[in-house]
């Protein structure tokens, strides 16, 4: 079934979400059936970390051009609500998620609804033969050579026109397949039982108990047990899991930073960073 989404992108100071920060936020809302109804493009305050020139030459970002932009602390409330009740897509959406969730920490906000994302990287590598998956070999395939890449709202332009084609593949396949089963199950049962197996596919330790640190306003850490994980899509590298703690709460994470929270210097790590 056909359902809104929204497809995003971040700029940002470098490739680690724990070190570097986002500078420029860029999305557009889709409805079911593929009309644009909305956009968010906003450049980003940096706060702890510098604009290099590679990044400028990358992104066309100056750092004189993020002076007097809002932070991400202003910023990211009412981005979160614009993409709220929405499916997420992005090009490689384990680097942007892990940028999300990393500043959804730094702000401090609670009750963040679990995130679902489609990464159309993981896609076009299933579904398409190309030399190389990177966005911008996409360009001239979607007729769409005149956007600028590395810039957050250009690139999910371009990334939307490559989710709407990997659907019509995709429900081609679906059809097909129809004909010669009743009934297509992709997931099999869902569960959150954490299996030494499961443990095993994450990469998470095999026999302590599994933590989860979240700051409370005051910058406080806490840590909670986890009972549960489920694996909601995975991607080339890592996986998005919805996670179940010791109080019943349900928390969206990637596998990647959930297998950085079970070191036992992560929390002086994060106040280091």
């Amino acid at each position: 079934m056909k359902e809104k989404y929204v497809v995003f992108d971040f700029e940002t100071t470098g490739f680690s979400a724990q070190k570097n920060e986002i500078i420029q936020i860029g999305a557009v809302k889709y409805d079911e059936n593929d009309v644009e109804i909305a956009r968010f493009n906003q450049l980003v305050k940096n706060q702890r970390s510098y604009v290099s020139s590679e990044i400028t030459k990358l992104t066309g970002i100056r750092p004189a051009d993020l002076l007097n932009q809002p932070t991400l602390e202003e910023i990211l409330p009412k981005f979160l609500a614009f993409i709220k009740d929405h499916l997420l897509v992005a090009h490689n959406a384990p680097f942007d998620v892990s940028f999300l969730y990393q500043a959804i920490i730094d702000c401090a906000l609670s009750g963040v609804e679990a995130f679902r994302v489609y990464d159309t990287l993981t896609e076009s590598k299933r579904l398409l033969t190309m030399s190389s998956y990177a966005l911008e070999n996409f360009k001239s395939v979607l007729g769409m050579e005149e956007l600028r890449s590395h810039d957050a709202l250009n690139d999910c332009l371009i990334t939307a026109k490559l989710y709407q084609y990997l659907q019509k593949i995709e429900y081609s396949e679906e059809l097909a397949f129809a004909k010669e089963a009743d009934q297509l199950d992709l997931f099999g049962e869902m569960t959150d039982e954490i299996t030494v197996e499961l443990r095993r596919e994450l990469h998470l330790p095999i026999t302590k108990a599994l933590v989860y640190y979240h700051q409370d306003e005051q910058r406080r850490w806490h840590r909670l047990e986890v009972v549960g994980i489920h694996i909601e899509r995975t991607y080339s590298t890592g996986a998005s899991l919805t996670i179940r703690l010791y109080d019943g709460e349900k928390v969206a994470i990637h596998s990647d930073f959930l297998k950085e929270m079970q070191k036992a210097n992560f929390v002086s790590q994060m106040e280091e960073d």
